[in-house]
């Protein structure tokens, strides 16, 4: 499974998810697009117009709803992750049981969970055994006053 966010050329980081939700928009827009010539065709009386512009609707509508289900389904993910991320950071260490407990998945599935989060950059820290993970705490941010 490919991670959410990727890296550019230039550095920056992309959201897979916008992208699908920006593809889904546009694909979308086209479908539509193609429904309004079809109702012109169709006040036109243009049998060949209204044949082609429908057919091209349902060509457009199909694979953009697809889009937009997968960048729901990207953006659940999301939450997921960061819902791991969350809890993990609360606890000084944690076995791979009680995170599984947490998630009401089995053992295996959260511990792919787990090693997908800090992959993925929600979490960092260091395993120190097979079924112990130990976060790592992030520093405070500096008050001005302190510097």
């Amino acid at each position: 499974m490919e991670p959410a966010w990727r890296t550019s050329e230039r550095g920056r980081r992309v959201n897979r998810r916008v992208w699908y939700e920006l593809l889904a928009a546009g694909v979308l827009a086209l479908s539509l697009t193609s429904a309004i010539l079809a109702v012109a065709g169709a006040a036109f009386q243009q049998t060949l117009g209204v044949a082609a512009s429908s057919l091209c609707a349902v060509a457009f509508l199909v694979p953009g709803l697809y889009f937009l289900g997968y960048s729901r389904r990207l953006h659940s993910r999301d939450l997921a992750l960061a819902h791991t991320a969350a809890f993990v950071r609360s606890r000084d260490a944690i076995r791979i049981q009680d995170l599984a407990d947490e998630l009401q998945v089995p053992p295996d599935d959260a511990d792919r969970i787990l090693r997908m989060a800090i992959e993925e950059g929600y979490l960092e820290g260091t395993f120190q055994s097979e079924d112990r993970f130990v976060p790592r705490r992030r520093a405070a941010p500096r008050s001005p006053e302190g510097r």
